[in-house]
């Protein structure tokens, strides 16, 4: 029962990190958009943005990591990897039925269960067994 908590703890901050981050990012878009970037760009450049934004706010608040950063940031870095090919297919597909606006809201939503399920997959932020400080 106390890791279904601990899940679901870990879950709700990693959605309010990912929507104080994400609306910030939004507003971004939206911004490029008006400044004549094309939709799939500026999805591209929002994503960079946001994966620095995301380590410094996730890695330890989130998943309460104390690993070094050689441990951690190649594991988080896989995980977004994954995230900007879905991110990048997940807009190109929405936008033939949505407007830039509303498609890079649901992507924002799939690409956020993407790296979610692969960082915990990699199980980002925990230390393997055995190793001593």
């Amino acid at each position: 029962m106390k890791s279904i908590f601990a899940e679901a703890r870990r879950f709700s901050r990693y959605g309010i990190v990912g929507l104080a981050t994400n609306l910030s990012l939004y507003l971004v878009f939206l911004l490029l958009l008006r400044l004549g970037v094309s939709p799939v760009v500026s999805a591209g450049l929002c994503y960079a943005l946001g994966v620095a934004m995301s380590y410094l706010l996730n890695r330890r608040w989130t998943f309460g990591s104390n690993d070094s950063h050689g441990r951690d940031l190649p594991k988080f870095l896989l995980a977004y990897g994954v995230g900007f090919v879905s991110t990048l297919v997940t807009i190109s597909l929405l936008l033939f039925w949505l407007p830039a606006e509303l498609a890079q809201i649901l992507n924002i939503g799939i690409t956020a269960v993407v790296i979610y399920t692969c960082l915990r997959l990699l199980r980002f932020g925990e230390r393997k067994s055995g190793h001593a400080h």
